[in-house]
């Protein structure tokens, strides 16, 4: 769609090009052109709408990351993650291992499972093109029976769906016994997480209210060749899960 000029960043602005930029797509987002969970534009068409570099665009990306608007995803683009600006701190964990700290002492129960094909929401969330088949597993994670921690849906390509019956058998990780039973190994995992609210079957399986304000965490699995292969999107309501980082200070300076 044509652009008024009125918004073409002017060359003689006393600020970068890259901060006119995130300005103008940060008040984009807060009045929801852009709501969240949607795609930005590609940084192709915001070079041709605004008449700048990719150098700009990316650099407007950027800012928009680091006041926690924004995310980016390998396969999916910049996806809307809240409307306003938020502080963050991101913490890259090192290894696999770390992440099974989640689910120790846990044990996740099957509710359903189905076959869905990705809307533009959901494609995003899954790095997917959109209309791509998956299998949709949904399940609960309890502590004990009276004390169910998250509604979590895994999502897995179609060719691992039998792994539904797997769920809640042991206190593996659905990852481990995606590689037990069909040999693909998790190579890289990237999680996100991000304020949200619970939808109402959702809260009445957690005991809670709907609306409710919730902890979510996305955690993608790619292979060795960098294909996706598991999405799982766990939605705690609060006061349900903490999660803790030790950082120790470096002996380094700087």
């Amino acid at each position: 769609m044509e652009q008024p000029r009125s918004e073409m960043l002017e060359a003689r602005s006393t600020s970068p090009r890259y901060q006119e930029l995130a300005d103008i797509l940060q008040r984009e987002i807060e009045n929801q052109t852009y709501p969240v969970s949607s795609r930005m534009p590609t940084e192709l068409a915001l070079c041709t709408r605004f008449g700048v570099s990719r150098f700009t665009v990316r650099e407007a990306f950027r800012r928009l990351i680091d006041n926690g608007m924004v995310i980016r995803r390998q396969g999916s683009g910049t996806v809307v993650i809240s409307k306003t600006p938020t502080t963050m701190f991101v913490q890259k964990l090192n290894s696999i291992e770390e992440l099974l700290q989640y689910s120790k002492n846990t044990i996740l129960k099957l509710q359903d499972t189905k076959s869905i094909q990705a809307d533009s929401k959901l494609a995003a969330i899954l790095g997917c093109a959109l209309g791509e088949t998956w299998q949709k597993i949904e399940c609960i994670r309890h502590l004990d029976e009276n004390s169910p921690i998250c509604w979590t849906d895994v999502f897995v390509r179609p060719e691992y769906k039998a792994l539904a019956n797997q769920i809640g058998r042991d206190e593996t990780p659905v990852f481990m016994v995606i590689e037990r039973e069909f040999g693909t190994v998790a190579d890289t995992i990237t999680i996100d997480l991000f304020a949200g609210s619970i939808e109402s079957n959702k809260a009445w399986a957690l005991g809670v209210e709907a609306g409710s304000p919730t902890l979510v965490i996305v955690r993608s699995y790619r292979d060795k060749n960098g294909k996706v292969f598991e999405v799982s999107v766990s939605e705690h309501p609060t006061g349900r899960f903490t999660f803790s980082i030790d950082l120790l200070r470096s002996s380094k300076g700087g």
